[in-house]
């Protein structure tokens, strides 16, 4: 380690003193002579210092001075390609592979360029004539053909030259991870199986191979199946977080939450924890009812990452749940304050208002709800219930109007009209329209109850429904 160290540090001297000496020769306005692999080095450094201007002169300089070198010739033509001048680049490089055919780096800087101009197929066909010139590093030869085709978004292709990178080097990690992500968002997930399936029978201790096998399971719902894979690869390397995850967010797919706690716990020793696994580990202990483990683990998913709004919006729902709506407002405002545009949240943030007695708020945000989707019916019933609950019978009103004019003549509808003339101090209205109501959809009743839930403590009203229940079976 010491002797690279020394040599690390006597190479970037060299670096430096070539670059002095490149300066002087500017200054001095000679021509001095350089030994290629320096100059290339003072090109890179130029071009990593963003001085593109200096990096051209030198490798202009350097072609002068050897100019039948392929290296340099790619290197001006890279230059070019950063500038955009992917004409000019490809000239280059046609000059380059005449100087050295079998040089495949040529042909991979010129299927880049034609990627860039969107000739995808041209592109293709370049590095597939290299391939008889492909002595090492195939595999990555073909993980290359097989990006071109990703990019052209021929997903089948790409994961054909994906198994024949894997296939010349089955320790190649890349290409399996690659695999693996192509699979992902094109579905393939039978194929993989199949594939993973059989190349697991002749590399059986391939950690990665047995993780991809475990989430093409899950592509199709085998997650016991998938387990099994986390399994194996766990015997293979304990020492790795990924399939503890992957095994413990399968078991909470597959109700098996304190597993899937054995499991995800292990994680925190393994890996810097992250929001996402706190959030599990939450959702498992509320599932177990331990809803105090559960609140402190969503809290630290929100420690972790301010903006993580699903670890607000589960404390929200914890309090939801034990109808402490008062508690649960803050942590809806800030699911809603980091994803303002998603209207699920604001919905929960709304009916927790309505349940905390803050109806003005909770009017304004179901009518802000309204404007984007008119299709949701608990939106209109609690929209309604805020107006109730400040006797603003004509907003009410108005509202149960819009609502049949944008969902139809629902029974929700009319109990909701016959509430607001009971209210109004019109009973003989109201026992007609409740009627009408009942004889529609008698179990639709229940949504009176959604309307103002201190009604059933209405003594009048619960004679009348009795009444009105009565009248129905005579």
């Amino acid at each position: 380690m010491t002797d690279d160290y020394s040599d690390d540090k006597q190479k970037e001297t060299e670096i430096k003193a070539a670059i002095e000496r490149y300066e002087e020769m500017l200054r001095r306005n000679k021509r001095y002579f350089f030994d290629q692999e320096l100059l290339v080095q003072i090109i890179e450094h130029y071009d990593l210092a963003d001085e593109g201007d200096k990096a051209m002169e030198v490798v202009d300089y350097a072609i002068e001075l050897y100019p039948f070198s392929s290296e340099l010739l790619m290197k001006k033509a890279q230059l070019l390609t950063d500038l955009g001048k992917y004409d000019a680049a490809l000239k280059l490089l046609d000059k380059a592979a005449s100087l050295a055919p079998t040089d495949t780096n040529i042909r991979l800087l010129r299927s880049d360029v034609l990627m860039l101009q969107n000739k995808y197929q041209d592109a293709v066909d370049e590095l597939k004539e290299g391939l008889p010139y492909v002595a090492e590093d195939a595999d990555n030869y073909y993980m290359e053909i097989a990006d071109i085709y990703f990019e052209w978004e021929h997903t089948q292709e790409a994961f054909e030259y994906l198994k024949k990178a894997i296939e010349i080097n089955p320790n190649n990690e890349f290409a399996l991870n690659r695999l693996w992500y192509l699979v992902d968002v094109t579905g393939n997930y039978e194929e993989s199986i199949e594939f993973h399936k059989a190349f697991l029978a002749e590399n059986p201790f391939s950690y990665t191979a047995w993780m991809n096998l475990s989430q093409a399971y899950c592509g199709v719902s085998l997650y016991e199946k998938a387990l099994d894979c986390c399994e194996y690869a766990l015997a293979i390397n304990d020492g790795i977080d990924t399939a503890y995850r992957d095994a413990g967010e399968i078991l909470i797919l597959l109700k098996r939450f304190q597993e899937a706690l054995e499991y995800l716990l292990k994680v925190q020793n393994l890996h810097i924890p992250d929001p996402y696994l706190y959030y599990n580990i939450g959702f498992c202990y509320e599932k177990l009812k331990d809803f105090n483990k559960a609140k402190g683990f969503y809290l630290r998913s929100t420690q972790i990452n301010k903006n993580f709004a699903e670890g607000y919006l589960q404390l929200g729902e914890l309090y939801a749940k034990t109808k402490e709506w008062q508690k649960s407002i803050p942590y809806y405002r800030s699911a809603v304050k980091i994803n303002e545009d998603y209207l699920p949240y604001k919905a929960k943030l709304a009916k927790a208002l309505l349940k905390a007695e803050q109806f003005g708020e909770a009017q304004r945000l179901f009518l802000e709800l309204l404007t984007h989707q008119t299709k949701k019916k608990n939106w209109w019933i609690g929209l309604i219930s805020a107006c109730l609950h400040q006797n603003q019978m004509q907003e009410a009103s108005d509202a149960v109007e819009m609502a049949r004019n944008a969902m139809g003549n629902l029974p929700e509808w009319r109990w909701a009209n016959a509430l607001i003339q009971y209210m109004d101090n019109q009973p003989k209205a109201a026992e007609l329209e409740m009627e009408i109501a009942y004889a529609e959809q008698s179990s639709s009743m229940k949504v009176l109850w959604e309307y103002l839930p201190e009604a059933k403590d209405d003594q009048a009203l619960k004679i009348l429904l009795k009444k009105i229940k009565s009248d129905k079976l005579d």
